[in-house]
This record gives structure tokens, C-alpha cells and sequence, in this order.
């Protein structure tokens, strides 16, 4: 846990632009190809925010081109277009208790990678995140490629539709 968060007194919150609700136009036009037509496995961009990240970095970063990871983005790629062209998308936990990068990856229709050790899930009470989404233990991060090989066809289809319950809603504003 990060930023002195206490699972049993603190709530988890995902963390997406709630004051203008704005969600990148990548994300806003669907439809988006199906799981099984991107031809990536999965992708993950992001800085050395921790040790989590750090060991992802470690083991994926530039080894296979079919499983993008990437400390910086290199100029000229996009985030959310090789986000909509994956079939995974890693999330690992890093400094701070939440990221923007789970929300997105709902958005994306791009199956959610947790990589966390005791993360408290946002609306992990009320949410099944086990249907949408993929828990990846730490210690399976030099793995990581054979798990969601396996995960494969089961996955199809957890994240679908599941973007409307990250949604910033105004008073009486209907969903």
C-alpha cells in the first residue's frame, strides 16, 4: 500500500478526470476490434514508479514484439491505439494507490492486467473485478506471457461494456 492508504478505514477511488469527465476521442469511437482481431497480446507504457514496475520493465521491456512494454513511449506511437490494439493491458500497481491506466484500459475494451501486491481494487466490495479484469501475482511477472496465453479465450470479452462503470455522471444525468 502507498500514501499511507488503510484498506479496513480508506476507500479506493479509480482515478479518471472527474471534473470534466474527459475521456481521450481514441477511446470514444467505437466499434473496437474484437479481442481476438489485435494483434497484440498485450501492452504496457509507463515509467519506473516502483518496484513493480521496475521488475515488469526488467523482464518485458523490448523483448517481444507482440507484448509491447515501453519505459517512455517512443515518439510517434500512440498510448490509447496500441491500448485499442492489445488484447491485455498491464496495470501494474506502482508509487501512488491508484492510476489512470485501469480506467483506460476498461475504455479500451482491453482486458485489465492487476499486478499488485495488496492492492485494495476500486469498489472491490460491490464490483466482481475476477469478471473483467485479470489478477497477475508479482511473482509472476517473468511469466507474465504464458499466463495470459492461458488465460486466452476465457478472457474474451470481460472488459466489454464494463467502461460504463468508471463513468463520471453529473446529478440526475442519466447513464
Amino acid at each position: 500500500m502507498s500514501e499511507g492508504f488503510l484498506p479496513n478505514k480508506d476507500v479506493s477511488i479509480p482515478e479518471i478526470h472527474l471534473h470534466d469527465g474527459f475521456i481521450p476521442r481514441q477511446l470514444l469511437s467505437p466499434p473496437f476490434p474484437d479481442l481476438s482481431d489485435r494483434p497484440y497480446l498485450a501492452f504496457f507504457a509507463g515509467g519506473n514508479h516502483g518496484p513493480i514496475h521496475q521488475l515488469l520493465l526488467h523482464h518485458w521491456k523490448g523483448r517481444h514484439d507482440d507484448l509491447p512494454v515501453y519505459e517512455y513511449l517512443p515518439k510517434g506511437l500512440d498510448y490509447y491505439s496500441l491500448m485499442l490494439k492489445s488484447r491485455f493491458c498491464l496495470c501494474p500497481s506502482g508509487h501512488e494507490v491508484a492510476s489512470p491506466r485501469i480506467v483506460e484500459a476498461i475504455y479500451a475494451e482491453c482486458v485489465p492486467v492487476l499486478i499488485a501486491e495488496s492492492y485494495a481494487l476500486p469498489f472491490g466490495d460491490v464490483l466482481r473485478w475476477e469478471a473483467f479484469s485479470v489478477s497477475v501475482l508479482v511473482a509472476e511477472i517473468p511469466r507474465v506471457r504464458e499466463v495470459l496465453e492461458r488465460v486466452g479465450e476465457e478472457a474474451k470479452g470481460r472488459s466489454e461494456g464494463s467502461e460504463e462503470t468508471f463513468c463520471a455522471q453529473q446529478p440526475g444525468q442519466e447513464v
